[in-house]
């Protein structure tokens, strides 16, 4: 596979999280210096006019997350800007963006396992009676995102934030048959799948080839499933717009080629 030139998911301090060094002007130079033709702004987003946000994303609505085109400087060194978001979802339907929302943006994130959102996106007791509890929601979770009717991709896919102890054991009693059935569900509603730095760098199960048997599997099955792919690096500060050679490495050893990236 070509080198990687677009990462679709950079975090300014547009977003909450976004560290205060992360300004457009900053993130624009990284993806110079890395080689990006394309970078894909994916500030965090819950709709005003949706109800059910939380009071971490009070505030962080289209209206503010669109104010990055207004920060983009004259001259953006030949780089091609696409700016959507990430949205938040969190189960039963409830999700911070609709189908008519959503166009508001050039592509929308969904994320199906932000589970370090206690109280809000998981119950606060999740994981209490085990690591099997976990797994099962990231399962219900992801089938659910793929009937939301909308969205561009699915990000980090299974990665069980704030569980990352028991990771082995989480993404290990998710059957390949459980897998099969996500990402052909994700190829059928056109939602494309993130290879993002983590995945590549992951060290839990390591093979010979370097990379984790876990995430392999996993991305290989989406392959072998239909899905699209596209990078992320999920950077919330300039330094993080990197680990493009890793990615590719690792997308290589999935059988993903550029015949199976998604086209924006």
């Amino acid at each position: 596979m070509k080198p990687i030139t677009c990462d679709l998911h950079v975090h300014t301090n547009i977003s909450r999280c976004g560290d205060a060094a992360a300004t457009v002007e900053s993130c624009l130079e990284a993806a110079k210096k890395q080689n990006l033709k394309t970078i894909g702004f994916a500030d965090h987003c819950w709709a005003a006019q949706l109800p059910g946000e939380s009071p971490w994303y009070k505030g962080q609505d289209i209206e503010h997350v669109l104010k990055i085109k207004k920060q983009l400087p004259g001259n953006i060194s030949g780089i091609r800007v696409l700016v959507g978001c990430e949205t938040e979802f969190i189960g039963n339907g409830i999700c911070g963006l609709n189908k008519e929302l959503a166009s508001s943006f050039d592509f929308v994130l969904l994320p199906a396992n932000h589970f370090h959102q206690r109280g809000f996106v998981v119950p606060e007791d999740l994981g209490a009676s085990g690591a099997k509890a976990v797994s099962e929601l990231l399962y219900k979770r992801f089938m659910e995102t793929t009937e939301l009717g909308f969205g561009t991709g699915i990000v980090h896919p299974f990665i069980p934030l704030s569980f990352l102890e028991w990771e082995a054991d989480i993404l290990g009693s998710i059957s390949e048959t459980q897998y099969e059935s996500c990402f052909k569900a994700a190829a059928l509603a056109e939602l494309a799948i993130e290879i993002n730095t983590y995945t590549a760098e992951n060290k839990t199960c390591m093979v010979e080839n370097g990379f984790s048997s876990l995430y392999l599997k996993m991305h290989t099955i989406a392959r072998e499933s239909g899905c699209k792919f596209f990078f992320g690096s999920d950077a919330h500060h300039p330094d993080k717009i990197c680990g493009y050679e890793k990615m590719v490495k690792f997308a290589g050893a999935c059988g993903i080629d550029e015949t199976m990236l998604l086209v924006l």
